[in-house]
């Protein structure tokens, strides 16, 4: 395991960029085929000087053992461009997709762009959550008719978009981001039938929504643009149960399998995004967490949810007691392992 001082060391160097070509070459790890997202990055660009220097997130993420990266880059897209190829680093972008309908599409043509520039046939897009709220459906909707509006807007969106990707020839993969069950997700992507969109599968997210890994994975399959792989810990708690990202092969979930039902279809980038932080809480056990659901689910879906959170259940990680220097150590950590882990285990 690299040390505090010796990762410390190598994030001022990048940050410096105070590397010379050879003497990073030479400090490189063995390279995985899997990838970093840079929402799994937080530590690292927390208040940290050059943090926003695309070349450094590039660098960075190599210096850990990445062979790609999913991110949104900026400053001079053509050195971005070379040092991935210098690299020999694939990429995704990232898409910053309306907030309403009503809002215009400049930002997220020029994401598209950006990233066509460096190299990316695909982006990750996200449909906003209402202003304020953080996504989680559970907690940003008081009823299943506001989730069932935002939903039809959040759709319009992607719709209005869509002819911007197909102009600029890169795809927009839509992520299952603890807002739409698998079902809808599906449904929406199959009723468009564009080439240009389809799914970023992330087969940590549902369970926030009582949904299985497998069962997810095998229905956006015939979708999917790209993923965000992660493992996911569970354990109960008074309110439900909570959920983190965890080391591969210490979770519920066989991420192997599960890239290999979501690469059955179509060729997709390995990346893993473990995001080092404490267990988000899931509240599936009060009153609040159900009324943005369809009626039936409560009955059908709780306790058997909680009966398998109790099978399942682990010690999950805890970092927000840790210095600003021990969660990067923490996080930088995880990816090191993770990436060796799937190398490993896949290849």
């Amino acid at each position: 395991m690299t040390t505090r001082r010796e990762l410390l060391a190598a994030g001022a160097a990048i940050t410096a960029a105070a590397w010379s070509g050879e003497a990073f070459a030479q400090s490189l790890p063995r390279k995985s085929k899997m990838g970093i997202g840079s929402a799994s990055l937080g530590a690292y660009s927390r208040g940290r000087e050059g943090a926003a220097d695309s070349v450094a997130v590039v660098e960075y993420c190599r210096s850990l053992g990445a062979g790609g990266l999913q991110f949104s880059p900026s400053g001079d897209l053509a050195r971005v461009r070379r040092r991935l190829e210098e690299l020999e680093m694939w990429v995704e972008g990232n898409a910053r997709l309306p907030s309403r309908l009503s809002d215009d599409t400049a930002a997220f043509e020029k994401s598209l762009l950006d990233a066509k520039a460096v190299g990316a046939s695909v982006v990750r897009a996200v449909s906003r959550s209402p202003q304020g709220f953080s996504g989680r459906r559970y907690e940003s909707f008081k009823s299943l008719e506001e989730f069932e509006a935002w939903q039809a807007e959040a759709n319009a969106i992607v719709l209005k978009c869509l002819p911007i990707a197909e102009k600029i020839g890169v795809k927009i993969a839509l992520e299952n981001h603890k807002d739409r069950l698998v079902d809808d997700h599906v449904a929406f992507l199959k009723a468009t039938s564009s080439e240009y969109l389809g799914a970023l599968v992330d087969p940590g997210n549902n369970l926030a929504l009582l949904e299985q890994p497998v069962e997810v994975c095998t229905k956006l399959a015939p979708y999917a643009f790209a993923c965000s792989m992660k493992d996911m810990g569970v354990a109960p708690y008074e309110d439900g149960f909570l959920l983190s990202e965890v080391l591969f092969g210490d979770g519920v979930a066989d991420q192997a399998a599960l890239f290999k039902i979501l690469s059955s279809h179509n060729k997709i980038n390995p990346v893993e995004e473990l995001i080092t932080r404490d267990p988000l809480k899931v509240p599936c056990l009060t009153d609040a967490y159900w009324v943005s659901m369809p009626k039936d689910r409560r009955a059908r879906d709780q306790a058997r949810h909680m009966a398998w959170v109790k099978t399942k259940a682990s010690k999950l990680p805890y970092v927000d007691q840790l210095t600003p220097e021990g969660r990067l150590q923490a996080e930088a950590d995880n990816h090191r392992r993770t990436l060796e882990w799937w190398t490993a285990k896949v290849g």
